[in-house]
């Protein structure tokens, strides 16, 4: 098996992944932008729905393939075939089974689906919404099918690979559900299209998976994993359930109740949002994401348990800065976007604005806790957590919704309650009470002070700056952008007090 070093496959896999998920966001906008103008936001509405429903049944999946992800590291490290094959094997079939699952279930919802829309005549404004969700249910199941080598090549510190190959079929995707938007204004063609490129694009990844690595064609003769791995996976299934569980939740549920208590229209409106959010999110997760693997190698290495702990700050301090140039950046821009893009019809109030980038600022300010943890496979840490997160979330936003009548406003301050009261404090934890002790009071100092000056900074420029202007002007961008700029080098500075780092010292480092 080729091996490349550790600093070179994180800044292979974390720069292409990186400009796959940029180009990706791209094409996505402007797929979007098609599908509103061609079918309307009822039809937006209904997607968003039929993605957190499906995020939900997903939660058949468990985990378990970050699991056995992890447990692929040392073998991998060590060059072991035979702990690979035994563990490819049970991946295969793990995923398989699935499958089966979230088709099962989807079927037996299915007949349910209408009871998720305030509007119960939409039938007769979309047409088939059965089958509708039906395109869109398969499209979820067939991504598990033959898609375990694709996660053995991020093992392998090869996520590269994976991510050009994910490029190519999502351009192909979008370009041609463009093309059917624009000349058959299909729906259902354009869920159709979405499923068809999903397996050809496993199928393409499985090629590439048997011939770089041709031991891996045939698991028919592997045997079965050892009985200590059996024992760490039943162990972490149970964590990773209870993750599973309160990322479903805080995910999947703010669209449900969204359209079950005021309404597709609002689902639309929102919508639009998340996938600005969801594209950056991807972009700047990809980068910072990307390196994982790498860690789990490092992890895996004796004695370098002082060189973890270095490297934690500087990830640490690297996420901060990606955090807040993806906030401001949405604070300051994403209006005139949306204005441009779908209409002034479909912006949001600065409050709800304000509250849906701030929930994106708390998210990005863990990917470097939620990386850590799963380079070094602490799943079983996070079963009450995830469970308690998850609570929170759904009983204040409901309480807000129902009870006092908040809209949208109150799903985001759920959302947030939950990432500021419980996962702030508890993801940390994990790490530095079972892995890197003795560096929580440098993380929690750093932690608050990029979170103060951040939020602070995005009320100014979401509720100061955004309010001068009415419409879209060069002279707006030249404004905002020079607003960005403060904004960062005031965040860049305070960060590096902070952290004891230099950012020019880092550079070097990592240059040499």
């Amino acid at each position: 098996m080729k091996t490349i070093s550790r600093t070179k496959a994180a800044y292979l896999n974390s720069s292409i992944a990186t400009i796959a998920q940029f180009i990706n966001l791209i094409f996505s906008f402007i797929t979007r932008y098609f599908f509103i103008h061609e079918l309307g936001s009822i039809y937006l509405g209904l997607n968003g729905l039929f993605l957190n429903i499906l995020n939900i049944l997903s939660f058949a999946e468990l985990g378990i393939g970050s699991a056995i992800t992890f447990s692929l590291y040392g073998p991998i490290y060590e060059h072991n075939h035979h702990d690979i094959l035994a563990l490819m094997k049970l991946f295969r079939t793990v995923y398989r089974a699935v499958a089966s699952i979230i088709f099962v279930c989807g079927m037996i919802l299915l007949p349910f689906l209408t009871d998720f829309i305030a509007n119960k005549n939409l039938s007769s404004t979309v047409g088939n919404v059965y089958f509708a969700f039906f395109l869109a249910l398969m499209n979820v199941v067939v991504s598990y099918l033959l898609s375990y080598k694709r996660s053995f090549l991020i093992a392998a510190q090869l996520g590269y690979i994976d991510s050009v190959n994910r490029l190519l079929f999502n351009v192909f995707t979008q370009i041609f559900q463009i093309i059917f938007l624009l000349t058959i204004h299909s729906f259902y063609l354009y869920l159709f299209i979405q499923l068809l490129l999903t397996f050809l694009s496993n199928v393409r990844i499985t090629i590439i998976a048997n011939k770089r690595f041709p031991y891996l064609k045939d698991l028919s003769k592997a045997e079965r994993v050892s009985k200590d791995v059996v024992d760490y996976l039943k162990k972490n299934v149970v964590g990773m359930m209870s993750a599973k569980f309160g990322g479903v939740v805080v995910n999947g549920t703010d669209n449900l109740i969204l359209s079950s208590f005021i309404g597709l229209s609002i689902v639309g409106l929102y919508s639009n949002y998340t996938l600005f959010l969801t594209g950056l999110s991807g972009v700047l997760t990809q980068g910072i994401s990307a390196v994982t693997s790498s860690l789990g190698n490092l992890g895996s290495e004796a004695g370098s348990i002082n060189r973890q702990k270095d490297i934690f700050h500087q990830y640490q301090y690297i996420n901060n800065f990606v955090s807040v140039f993806g906030s401001f950046g949405l604070a300051l821009f994403i209006p005139d976007v949306i204005h441009l893009w779908a209409g002034k019809s479909y912006l949001l109030s600065a409050l709800v604005t304000f509250l849906i980038i701030e929930n994106f600022f708390l998210i990005q300010l863990r990917q470097n806790v939620i990386n850590v943890t799963n380079a070094y496979g602490l799943y079983w840490f996070e079963r009450y957590k995830a469970l308690i997160e998850a609570l929170s979330n759904l009983i204040i936003s409901l309480g807000l919704v129902v009870i006092f009548k908040m809209g949208i406003e109150g799903v985001l301050l759920g959302t947030i309650a939950s990432n500021i009261f419980v996962n702030s404090w508890w993801e940390p934890m994990i790490v530095f009470q079972n892995r890197l002790h003795g560096i929580w009071k440098r993380y929690t100092f750093n932690y608050l002070a990029i979170l103060f000056v951040g939020t602070a900074l995005l009320f100014i420029q979401i509720f100061v700056i955004n309010r001068l202007f009415s419409n879209v002007s060069i002279a707006e961008i030249i404004i905002k952008g020079l607003v960005f700029i403060v904004s960062l080098i005031a965040a860049l500075i305070i960060t590096s007090i902070c952290a004891h780092i230099s950012p020019i010292k880092l550079i070097k480092e990592r240059i040499g």
